[in-house]
């Protein structure tokens, strides 16, 4: 969905959203968050003021449903710019 919270897509890949499901930009310090309202009103009512913020409040340790790059860095077709750091890794 190209119009979707960035918590929701990373938490629940798979879900289906209503009709009624609104997505709000939130302007942090590092990059711009998609999140949906309910996501949004839970980090402003969290006191979340940073990006570092919001990955704390939507994670658990290491693991955070925000991803660190914003949806215009990523690749379109969603195709890792290569294939890995290692010299195991799959080509």
């Amino acid at each position: 969905m190209e119009n979707c919270c960035e918590v929701c897509e990373n938490f629940r890949p798979e879900a289906k959203f209503r009709n009624g499901y609104r997505v709000t930009e939130v302007l942090f310090d590092v990059r711009p968050v998609h999140l949906c309202i309910g996501h949004a009103r839970i980090a402003k009512n969290s006191g979340v003021t940073s990006f570092q913020d919001l990955c704390e409040l939507y994670g658990t340790g290491r693991r955070s449903y925000v991803p660190r790059r914003g949806r215009s860095t990523m690749e379109t077709n969603h195709v890792p710019r290569s294939a890995g750091r290692r010299a195991t890794d799959a080509v």
